[in-house]
């Protein structure tokens, strides 16, 4: 049986986000959440979202609502209702609550060497400023 902190620390090492996926975060919801955010840049209603992709509103406002993931069959036709990849569909990390994406944040910069670090304080400073 493997020990949970054992792999929690492999994860982090790997630089991956896996720590964050790993019953930290509701893929759902925030799946839902980008479609609603795609849906508005577009200026659409769930209505005229649910008509393009061919199904019921109630079930589109349950997948923005994170009660329900869409299939694999659907996500390509939400991908094409609004002209993206459907890996964009699921770039959610910005979703994230602030307390978890201030700590992802950390947990990235903590993995920087001193040139990646002096760069991403550049960068950062260039926003803030």
């Amino acid at each position: 049986m493997v020990n949970k902190n054992t792999q929690n620390k492999e994860n982090k090492a790997q630089g991956g986000q896996e720590e964050l996926i790993e019953g930290e975060i509701d893929v759902k919801k925030l799946v839902g959440k980008r479609i609603r955010e795609y849906r508005k840049m577009h200026n659409m209603s769930q209505e005229t979202l649910s008509e393009i992709i061919e199904i019921d509103s109630k079930h589109l406002s349950n997948i923005e609502l994170g009660k329900n993931m869409p299939n694999p069959q659907l996500l390509l036709k939400i991908s094409k209702a609004f002209n993206i990849e459907i890996k964009d569909l699921f770039e959610i990390f910005h979703l994230l609550p602030p307390e978890k994406l201030k700590s992802a944040v950390f947990d990235l910069i903590e993995r920087l060497n001193d040139e990646q670090l002096r760069c991403t304080y550049k960068y950062i400073k260039s926003f803030v400023i």
